[in-house]
C-alpha cells in the first residue's frame, strides 16, 4: 500500500544542506529537463496558469497547480501584507516590522488522485528557484566576482548553490542589501557553512546603503562583476544600466539573473539593460536578426507579468526560453556564437518560475527523503 510522505521544513532543510556537489547536479539535471520538455514538448499546454487572489487586507495568495501523466499537484504561496505583520507585531511585543519570506504548501497525489506528499513550501521553493538559475550559471566561463542583490532566503541559496557548485573559482561574493544587520548576518551563516562544506577561498563583503559614497562603490563592483543575482521583490530597478555598459563588448559581458520581481508592479533590472542585451552586437538570438535576446524560463507569463518586459517593451521573438537553449546547446554542439554568448556575453535571465519545476523539484525531494528515511510516512492517508 502507498504512502503519503509529509516533509517539514526543517527536514526539507536538512536534506538540501547535506547534498554532495554530485548530488546538486543530479537534482540541476532534474530542475532542467523539466524546463527543457516545458519548452520543446506539448507539456506547456497541460500546465494551468497561476491564479493570484489579494484579500483587502493585502494578503496575496499564489495558487500554481502542475501536472504530468503520472502525478498532479499545487503549490499554495501566501505573502502577508504589511499591515498584518505590523498589528501582529504589536501584539507580541517586538518591534521588527521586516517583511518575512513566503510561506506555504506543495500538495502532490498520484495519477489517480491518492495523495502523495505533502511538503512545506518554504526551502524547497527557494531551492528550485536558485537552481534554476545556475543553469545559465554553470554554462559561465568566469565567475570570479559575484554580486547578490538581497540577504533572505533566495540570497542565501544562490550563495550556497555558487559555492557549491564553483567555490573554487570564486574570488569575491559582495552582498547588496537595504539591512545592514541582515547582511552581516548572512554573511556569518555563509562563513560558518563554508567553513565545514565548501571550503572556498571567496572573500565575502557587504555593500551598505548608508554609506555615503554607496554608489560610487555599487559601480565599482558591478564594472567588475562577473555575476549578478537579483532576489528582491523591489519596486524600481536596483541599479542603472549604465553601471554595466562595458559588459555588451565583444571581449567581456556578465550573467545578470532576476527571481525577485513576479507582478507587473515589481522591477529588479533597468529596462535599458534588457535593451542592451537584444541590441547588442555580440549578443544571440535563435531566431536569427541583428542583436541579442534576454532569456526566460516562461516567454507567454513574462509579458505579462514582469515589470522589467513589459517596460522594456520587448516582443516575443526577443524572448528565448532556458528549455529552448538547453535544446539548442543539445543538437548544436558546435555553435560558436551561442556557445560565446552563453560562456561570455551579456546573459540576462529573467525567471518567474514554472510550475512543471515545482513538480520535478516535489519528486526530488521526496525520493531523496525516501532514501534518507527522513519525513513522516503517513499510511493509508
Amino acid at each position: 500500500m502507498e504512502s503519503c510522505t509529509v516533509l517539514g521544513e526543517k527536514v526539507v532543510q536538512e536534506i538540501l544542506t547535506s547534498l554532495s556537489r554530485d548530488e546538486i547536479h543530479e537534482f540541476l539535471n532534474t530542475v532542467a529537463t523539466s524546463l527543457l520538455q516545458f519548452s520543446t514538448s506539448d507539456e506547456r499546454s497541460f500546465q494551468p496558469e497561476p491564479a493570484v487572489v489579494t484579500r483587502p487586507n493585502g494578503v496575496k495568495t499564489l495558487f500554481r497547480a502542475f501536472t504530468s501523466p503520472e502525478y498532479v499537484g499545487t503549490k499554495i504561496i501566501v505573502d502577508p501584507s504589511l499591515s498584518s505583520i505590523q498589528t501582529a507585531s504589536s501584539r507580541d511585543g517586538t518591534t521588527n516590522a521586516n517583511k518575512p519570506s513566503l510561506h506555504g504548501l506543495l500538495i502532490l497525489c498520484d495519477k489517480d488522485g491518492l495523495p502523495r506528499g505533502i511538503i512545506n513550501a518554504d526551502e524547497i521553493t527557494a531551492y528550485r528557484t536558485s537552481l534554476s538559475v545556475m543553469i545559465p550559471f554553470v554554462w559561465r566561463e568566469k565567475a570570479a566576482q559575484i554580486v547578490v542583490f538581497g540577504a533572505g532566503k533566495q540570497a542565501l541559496w544562490h550563495i550556497r548553490l555558487a559555492l557549491a557548485l564553483r567555490g573554487d573559482e570564486i574570488e569575491q561574493i559582495t552582498i547588496v542589501n537595504r539591512s545592514a544587520e541582515r547582511s552581516r548576518s548572512l554573511i556569518s551563516q555563509i562563513k560558518e557553512e563554508n567553513h565545514s562544506r565548501w571550503k572556498s577561498s571567496a572573500q565575502l563583503d557587504a555593500l551598505e546603503f548608508t554609506n555615503a559614497e554607496f554608489q560610487t562603490r555599487l559601480e565599482g563592483v558591478l564594472v567588475t562583476a562577473d555575476v549578478v543575482f537579483c532576489t528582491t521583490p523591489s519596486g524600481s530597478p536596483l541599479f542603472p544600466a549604465r553601471y554595466l555598459r562595458r559588459q555588451v563588448s565583444e571581449i567581456s559581458g556578465c550573467y545578470v539573473s532576476s527571481i525577485g520581481s513576479w507582478q507587473p508592479n515589481m522591477i529588479e533590472l533597468d529596462p535599458e539593460l534588457l535593451q542592451d542585451a537584444v541590441t547588442s552586437s555580440s549578443g544571440y538570438n535563435p531566431r536569427g536578426g541583428a542583436g541579442g535576446s534576454v532569456i526566460v524560463d516562461d516567454r507567454e507569463v513574462a509579458q505579462t507579468s514582469c515589470g522589467e518586459i513589459i517596460q522594456s517593451n520587448l516582443k516575443a521573438e526577443k524572448l528565448v526560453e532556458v528549455g529552448e537553449i538547453m535544446n539548442l546547446k543539445d543538437y548544436h554542439s558546435n555553435n560558436e556564437p551561442l556557445k560565446k554568448w552563453l560562456g561570455k556575453g551579456l546573459v540576462i535571465y529573467k525567471s518567474v518560475g514554472v510550475s512543471i519545476t515545482d513538480l520535478a523539484a516535489s519528486m526530488a525531494i521526496l525520493s531523496l527523503a525516501s532514501q534518507r528515511g527522513k519525513g513522516l510516512s503517513v499510511q493509508d492517508f
